[in-house]
């Protein structure tokens, strides 16, 4: 198949960027199992050292990323070889003494479907340690008719892209190839969609544009704007009815996406997108310019996770995504996972985020150290919006100590330091947020939401629920297109067995080959089970299948609940709706 090959030092030449002084070139084709990588710059030294991310930004743990390189050589201008020895865990020198252009070149393992790839920067690009702030040029050779897709600024050629520096080089993935591509515009702003792996028949991608739009319009009118000049959402689809999971960048984001598109799937769009204001332009001193061999410390991740968390969910309400139950279902939600981790007790929402590289032994993790700063935020972040709403009578909120961080932040101003979100609670809810903060965020301890609630005029505490018991439970096993039986009492242990395993249940074939799309099928089996109505299962045991039937029964459980207070105030009210709403 003929390649499509690009003069990188014609792009050079040609481009916006022409006192770019690093060249990077990436090239596959469809029987690739490696992506070819030359990296080409002016030698400024003696020695010339390159690097490896050994982590990724926004996901706070060591990946080693230098053990994917292989096949590292280097050659000098003229194509000559350039001796290169590793020095350190994720370190090269070269010895250039003399040499004034050198060109590394490296390959790095590629997985290419259906003619598609994607992939991140810092477990792909090299760079050179004392001079990630220069320009940077990315080229790609490739089969002539494939694509490429990130959000960097477009170089003069096509396939060509242009980067101030490798902090933004490596924080822009790409997807290549002839991949499935959407798109809309909001403001002038073209946002694509391209999808990448999984499943993309199997996703109304129509419905996929609506959620992406409807975060967007809620994102621009909360923030007065959008923050970049394109945006790329780079999707892997899964076969499930509800979740994602994702990763933030400077204008685009990777999310690996549940095609039922559930409500926990909207809620990482809107996740996602907020960290284009808030992680990637609203940051801390120390996340950026990045050292890519150490984890950072910011005791700030509470805010920068967990408030993102709990802003993905206001503005979908206000935007007209949830309903007011649907909200106070995520407090509840957030409320009870946080409640549920006694590390709580001794470990602080600032300590949590602070430590996050000394979790799981020294590796990282990307949840805190010791207590989640996701949902901890999310709750931390309603308790503080409700209070400074409630001391100043809903004439402040915690939009404006957020739009004053985006005001001190943005046009690439340096982030903040670890008190300025205090000063800036202080600013807004006067001297008493202050103390709030010591005590909520400084402090270890169970963060007060039903108070909180009480000052918007709502009542938390436990009702009866009806429920299903079925008698047992499924869970879709690893080793085989299996649905396990676990978990049996009551009458179902009259019928059923532990090992059994259920192929048919009422007509659902719990039977795919896929895991994601066994669990989706157990879901929807379990969800449409009701009381007095018999179950029919066909059940493998002992290589013999056997026809059972299983009668749920109605249990009641208490279950901890939001409702409004028919007491509450007009002021209370107020202050509640203005939360909700635009």
């Amino acid at each position: 198949m003929r390649l499509l090959r690009l003069p990188v030092l014609a792009v050079i030449a040609l481009s916006a960027a022409a006192q770019a002084e690093i060249d990077y070139n990436v090239q596959a084709d469809a029987s690739s199992a490696y992506l070819n990588i030359s990296v080409t710059a002016d030698v400024k030294g003696n020695t010339t050292a390159i690097e490896m991310p050994r982590w990724a930004p926004g996901s706070y743990r060591y990946a080693e990323n230098q053990r994917r390189v292989t096949n590292l050589t280097a050659v000098d201008g003229y194509g000559r070889p350039v001796k290169v020895e590793m020095t350190g865990k994720a370190r090269w020198e070269a010895n250039t003494p003399g040499l004034k252009r050198i060109t590394f070149k490296y390959q790095i393992p590629v997985t290419i479907t259906k003619h598609v790839f994607h992939y991140a920067g810092p477990s792909t690009y090299i760079y050179f340690p004392d001079r990630i702030k220069e320009p940077c040029n990315l080229s790609f050779d490739l089969p002539e008719k494939w694509k490429t897709s990130c959000g960097l600024e477009k170089g003069p050629e096509p396939r060509t892209y242009i980067a101030p520096d490798y902090d933004v080089l490596t924080d822009n993935p790409v997807t290549a190839g002839l991949y499935r591509e959407d798109s809309y515009t909001y403001d002038g702003i073209t946002h694509s969609i391209v999808y990448h792996s999984g499943g993309p028949n199997q996703i109304n991608r129509s419905d996929v544009i609506d959620r992406c739009l409807l975060v967007t319009k809620a994102h621009d009118v909360f923030f007065n704007g959008l923050p970049f000049k394109k945006y790329v959402w780079h999707f892997r689809v899964n076969n499930a009815a509800d979740g994602a999971g994702g990763l933030e960048h400077l204008s685009s984001t990777q999310i690996s996406l549940a095609n039922g598109l559930g409500p926990r799937a909207v809620s990482v769009l809107s996740h996602e997108y907020f960290h284009a204001w808030n992680v990637k332009r609203i940051r801390s001193l120390p996340l950026g310019p990045f050292n890519y061999q150490e984890l950072p410390q910011t005791g700030a991740l509470w805010w920068l996770e967990g408030v993102t968390d709990y802003y993905a969910d206001v503005l979908l309400k206000r935007g007209g995504y949830q309903s007011d139950e649907d909200f106070y279902g995520e407090i509840l939600s957030n409320t009870t996972r946080t409640n549920r981790d006694e590390d709580r007790l001794t470990i602080s929402p600032y300590e949590a985020s602070f430590r996050v590289r000394d979790a799981n032994n020294g590796v990282g993790n990307s949840a805190g150290f010791g207590v989640n700063y996701y949902n901890t935020g999310w709750v931390a972040g309603f308790c503080l919006d409700a209070e400074i709403r409630h001391l100043t009578g809903g004439e402040k909120s915690l939009d404006d100590v957020t739009l004053d961080l985006w005001d001190m932040n943005k046009d690439d101003q340096p982030g903040f330091s670890e008190g300025t979100i205090r000063e800036l609670l202080i600013k807004h809810g006067g001297p008493t947020m202050g103390d709030r903060y010591d005590e909520w965020i400084m402090q270890p301890g169970t963060l007060p939401v039903k108070e909180q609630l009480a000052k918007l005029g709502l009542l938390m505490g436990e009702m009866p629920e009806e429920y299903t018991q079925l008698g047992f439970s499924l869970r879709a096993s690893r080793l085989g297109p299996d649905a396990r039986v676990f978990g049996i009492t009551g009458p179902a242990a009259e019928v059923l067995q532990s090992g059994d395993v259920v192929v048919d249940f009422n007509g659902i074939d719990l039977t795919a080959e896929d895991q994601r799309a066994r669990a989706a099928a157990i879901s929807e089996a379990l969800s449409s089970a009701k009381p007095g109505a018999a179950l029919k299962l066909k059940v493998r045991r002992d290589d013999q299948m056997v026809d059972v039937t299983v009668t749920p029964e109605s249990k009641t459980r208490q279950k901890l609940s939001i409702t409004v207070d028919p007491n509450s105030t007009p002021e209370q009210t107020e202050l509640r709706e203005d939360l909700l709403k635009f």
